[in-house]
C-alpha cells in the first residue's frame, strides 16, 4: 500500500471513529426495535417487581405486628399465670396452717 493509501484509510478509520464517538456522545436516539422491547419487558418486570416488593414489606408489617402481640399476650399470660400460682401457695398455706390448728385443738383434719 502507498503512502498516500495509507494516508487516505488512515483519516477514513479517523473519521469514522470520530462519527461513533460523536453518536455515543451525544445520546442517540435510535434502538433497535428488538431491544426496545426487551427494555419494555425490563421495565415492566422492574415495575412488577416493585409492586410485590410493596405488597410483601406490607405483609411483613403485619406479620411483625402479630408477633408483637403475641409474645404481649404471652407477657400477660406469665404474669396471670404467677399471680394465680401465688393464690395458690397462699392458699396452701392457710390450708395448713388452718390443718396445725386443728390439729392443736385435737380435731381431725377432713381431706
Amino acid at each position: 500500500m502507498s503512502d498516500k493509501a495509507k494516508c487516505v484509510a488512515g483519516r477514513a478509520g479517523r473519521m469514522v471513529a470520530a462519527v461513533g464517538c460523536m453518536a455515543l456522545l451525544s445520546g442517540c436516539e435510535w434502538w433497535p426495535p428488538a431491544l426496545q422491547e426487551r427494555l419494555a419487558q425490563q421495565s415492566a418486570q422492574v415495575q412488577d417487581l416493585g409492586t410485590e416488593n410493596a405488597a410483601l414489606q406490607e405483609k411483613v408489617m403485619q406479620a411483625a405486628k402479630a408477633v408483637s402481640e403475641c409474645n404481649a399476650r404471652v407477657e400477660q399470660a406469665t404474669q396471670t399465670q404467677a399471680d394465680l400460682q401465688a393464690q395458690v401457695d397462699q392458699l396452701k398455706a392457710a390450708l395448713e396452717e388452718t390443718e396445725a390448728k386443728l390439729a392443736k385443738k385435737g380435731k381431725p383434719a377432713k381431706k
